[in-house]
């Protein structure tokens, strides 16, 4: 027996199609447009009308607010925490490394999760611990997404080299921040200490907004710098979008 609802399939395509059209469609372009037969179309119509989620003018067909007003309900409800737990526990599971969600706090990034690596050689991290914006992963990624007058207060601050890879010339950073947001991910190189090698992505909410980082860090123990990148990359990229999807954003 298949688990698949044609109608509500239907319904949805429908309302998606209602959602971006700038004008009020009738029957025949909704069913040209959707792929869906009009006799479909007139029945869901119908139905969405009673419910109060369109109404219709002059057999012109439009959605009221009562979707978005019962979507907003769920994204009060839903924080970045608790959206989080999920995905983070897979990228935890996939990679077997140190994993976090960090979020920005005064000028540290803070960890409101955080899953130790299940390797026999893991990264040490914990829930609640602030770290440098400059010099890690997550760091990075909050600040490549901040505003301008945070970034030129941040960076009039001296930037202590805890290693030699540590990155303590302003010019260099935002280099660094620019590429940030271009390749859509930061990585720290043994820049926070050595042979720790990261890589984090940002977590957008419905607005647009970065409002926190997913991340994941492991010992080049297991490999150089460009292979944990390599690794670990593509996790972290892929949870970072889940996250964001499922806070509201469209890419």
């Amino acid at each position: 027996m298949s688990n698949f609802a044609p109608a509500v399939e239907a319904a949805t395509q429908i309302i998606a199609f209602l959602s971006e059209c700038e004008r009020e469609p009738g029957i025949s372009e909704i069913s040209r447009e959707t792929g869906i037969n009009k006799n479909m179309v007139f029945r869901i119509l119908n139905t969405l009308e009673k419910e109060g989620w369109v109404y219709c003018n002059e057999q012109k067909y439009a959605l009221t607010l009562l979707p978005f007003k019962l979507v907003s309900k769920s994204l009060s409800h839903l924080s970045l925490n608790t959206a989080a737990t999920i995905v983070l526990y897979a990228l935890n599971n996939e990679t077997g490394e140190s994993t976090y969600l960090g979020v920005l706090k005064n000028d540290k990034v803070l960890y409101i999760q955080h899953l130790d690596g299940t390797r026999d050689v893991r990264v040490a991290g914990r829930l609640g611990g602030e770290y440098d914006l400059y010099c890690s992963a997550p760091g990075k990624v909050l600040l490549a997404y901040t505003d301008a007058a945070f970034l030129e207060k941040y960076l009039s601050g001296k930037l202590e080299k805890r290693t030699p890879n540590t990155i303590t010339d302003s010019s260099q950073l935002l280099s660094e921040l620019d590429k940030i947001r271009q390749n859509g991910y930061a990585t720290d190189r043994e820049e926070f200490g050595n042979g720790i090698t990261c890589v984090a992505a940002p977590v957008f909410d419905h607005t647009g907004k970065v409002v926190g980082t997913v991340g994941c860090s492991a010992y080049t123990v297991n490999g150089d710098s460009d292979s944990v990148i390599e690794r670990l990359r593509p996790p972290v990229l892929h949870s970072a979008a889940t996250l964001s999807s499922r806070l509201g954003y469209e890419a």
